[in-house]
């Protein structure tokens, strides 16, 4: 057994929203401090990512998630919020593949543990899909690597300063 296995990965719940949302903070300024603004960084706060995690709580608790394909998971240790991933439809125009892969995020104490590797499974499946990934992340990059994404070149310079690179699968 798996050290992922001891992790409950499922859709939001309305009383996820406080504990993801300080998750979402504390996982940003901790691993993309030097990648990004210190200032973007340090003006992120719960308050601003509440409402984000509401709405999409409230979206799965009254089951109207539009039905484009999108996936939103969360993973729990006990009741400890240690990571969650989402993916849906293509952001770009033109995108390199239909799918994208939006975000996975994972509090550093529970890196290792496998449970990136089952959020990304539970969200995106193994078909093509493309994502962004900082600049510097070389840890990201391997594990995407190892999941079949291929830098292709394709980079990306955001407001906040944080330069993304693009990685797509075939």
């Amino acid at each position: 057994m798996s050290e992922a296995t001891a992790y409950t990965v499922r859709t939001p719940q309305m009383e996820d929203v406080e504990g993801f949302a300080q998750l979402h903070v504390r996982v940003w300024q901790e691993t993309y401090r030097g990648m990004m603004d210190d200032e973007a960084l340090d003006a992120m706060t719960v308050e601003s990512f509440r409402p984000m995690w509401y709405s999409v709580a409230k979206a799965y608790a009254q089951e109207a998630v539009p039905d484009d394909g999108r996936a939103i998971k969360l993973a729990l240790l006990g009741e400890e919020p240690a990571g969650f991933a989402m993916a849906g439809p293509a952001r770009e125009a033109e995108a390199p593949s239909e799918r994208q892969l939006w975000s996975l995020n994972v509090a550093p104490e529970h890196q290792g543990s496998g449970i990136a590797q089952r959020l990304l499974e539970e969200v995106l499946g193994e078909g093509p899909a493309y994502l962004w990934v900082a600049r510097g992340n070389a840890r990201a990059i391997r594990f995407y690597e190892r999941n079949g994404f291929a830098l292709d070149g394709t980079s990306d310079l955001r407001p906040d300063g944080m330069t993304e690179l693009r990685m797509v699968r075939a």
